[in-house]
């Protein structure tokens, strides 16, 4: 287990080495995925990096999902829709709306 060790590290930058597949961690993401290996190890359990990508993936989604909805919720055609709906129906709302979360999602 020691030189099977040795090896993953004496070619640890090799694709399937220990961070041969580096480039799939984004930059903002790193510290996170780091913290949760580092955590691993200090709890003496077997390493399962495919469980972290998904961890960093499930964060990263959810930062992205906060900015889109961030960009909707401060649209200004949406605070006006959203005024408007507040008197009655507001003709078009569908369009209206459809549109404005196009735009958010495409950006």
């Amino acid at each position: 287990q020691v030189a099977q060790l040795r090896q993953q590290f004496v070619h640890s930058t090799c694709p399937g080495g220990l961070v041969g597949d580096r480039k799939k961690v984004k930059s903002a993401s790193f510290s996170i995925y780091a913290e949760d290996i580092w955590k691993t190890i200090k709890e003496n359990k077997d390493l399962d990096l495919p469980s972290i990508k998904v961890m960093v993936a499930t964060f990263r989604c959810e930062a992205i999902a906060e900015e889109k909805l961030k960009c909707f919720t401060s649209n200004k055609r949406w605070l006006a829709i959203k005024e408007d709906v507040q008197n009655g129906p507001v003709p078009g709302f569908g369009e209206d709306v459809t549109s404005i979360l196009e735009t958010c999602l495409s950006e």
